[in-house]
């Protein structure tokens, strides 16, 4: 008895089957490509930006954290306004832990989204020449770690 016949398969869904898989494959490699290449520089010329759910910005760029706070006329409201900006050095401890929930964001897939919509979270990772985006959705674990670091970095 073959697998087609077992799990009662057509040809045709096998073979879709396989083209998934090679998929997955293919970003799994696309994956460990650009974190290798970000472990073997250190994480030194990588810069981090996360867009909060009203889209205050947070660049973590070496060893500081910039907060970047969205302006009342840039609100949707235009009324919001998020604040006083602010640039903070922070600590080894601190860029690893961050950079951490970056690469761990990114590899979430399901907390991910496609839609661009309040309260969604956006992130870019820029390495290099290389740049990736994606929206994190607003209740998504990792994107609640993040929100809460960030914060609490921010005002130290």
């Amino acid at each position: 008895m073959t697998l087609l016949q077992k799990y009662k398969w057509s040809k045709a869904s096998a073979k879709t089957e396989t083209i998934i898989m090679v998929k997955n494959i293919s970003l799994i490699l696309l994956l460990i490509m650009v974190f290798t290449n970000a472990t073997a520089n250190d994480n030194t010329d990588t810069i981090y930006t996360y867009y909060d759910a009203v889209r205050n910005k947070y660049v973590l760029n070496g060893n500081e954290l910039e907060y970047i706070p969205i302006k009342a006329s840039e609100s949707s409201s235009g009324k919001y306004n998020g604040g006083t900006y602010a640039i903070k050095a922070i600590s080894k401890k601190e860029n690893q832990q961050l950079v951490q929930l970056f690469k761990t964001a990114f590899a979430d897939k399901k907390a991910q989204t496609n839609k661009n919509v309040k309260p969604n979270a956006a992130v870019k990772i820029i390495t290099g020449s290389k740049q990736i985006d994606f929206l994190l959705k607003a209740t998504s674990e990792i994107n609640l770690s993040l929100n809460k670091i960030l914060n609490k970095i921010k005002t130290k």
